[in-house]
């Protein structure tokens, strides 16, 4: 893990948690790993089954067996959903990759979860950083998540199924492949509008000479 370029990574097979920041806007705990989650009133779960093929959002009070990773957001109670994760994506995304909504935001603003399908010898943006968490598990493939603020010192850290990356509000990123294709799962704890969100006096008095 490394706490200078907010980024954090866990292999198949290891149980961690992880919970959001104290100056962090929205709480969420993820739970890496073979947990029983339980999950409170009040709250839900985004979370995938053993069988790497479905997976589901959970309303509390509950209980769950999360065999891989569940992320619990914190005030938040959609209807109980559940999809599959084994068709193809539908959506067009940049640099020839493309996405599906697994669970779509009722709302603008609300948590979706995401596929993210990577042809070989892509990236899938150029380097960005999002203004909440990105929880994203890797379901299959390889890859690599290139973060940092110095485009010739990133930090490359090579992505295979199973493995949980957890890149924190503002850190720059972006994932590329080589020659495998990669499929991951992320999960935007707050669905953001990049319109809306530089609707605010300090953009929108800043003007570029």
């Amino acid at each position: 893990m490394n706490k200078e370029v907010k980024s954090f990574y866990f292999n198949q097979g290891e149980k961690k948690t992880y919970e959001a920041q104290s100056d962090n806007l929205y709480f969420y705990k993820a739970f890496i790993g073979h947990h029983s989650v339980e999950i409170s009133l009040g709250d839900c779960a985004y979370w995938i089954d053993k069988s790497n093929e479905l997976v589901h959002l959970t309303r509390g009070p509950c209980t769950i067996d999360s065999a891989h990773m569940a992320v619990v957001v914190r005030g938040y109670m959609p209807e109980n959903k559940t999809s599959s994760v084994i068709t193809t994506t539908t959506l067009p995304y940049i640099n020839g990759c493309s996405t599906k909504q697994i669970f779509p935001p009722d709302r603008v603003g609300d948590p979706t979860f995401q596929m993210l399908h990577m042809p070989p010898h892509t990236s899938e943006q150029a380097h960005h950083i999002h203004s909440t968490v990105r929880v994203v598990y890797v379901l299959s493939g390889e890859g690599y998540s290139l973060v940092g603020m110095d485009p010739k010192n990133l930090k490359e850290t090579k992505l295979t199924p199973g493995m949980v990356c957890i890149l924190e509000p503002m850190c720059p990123h972006h994932f590329r492949t080589e020659n495998n294709s990669l499929r991951v799962l992320p999960l935007h704890v707050f669905s953001s509008v990049s319109s809306l969100e530089y609707n605010h006096p300090m953009f929108n008095g800043t003007h570029t000479v």
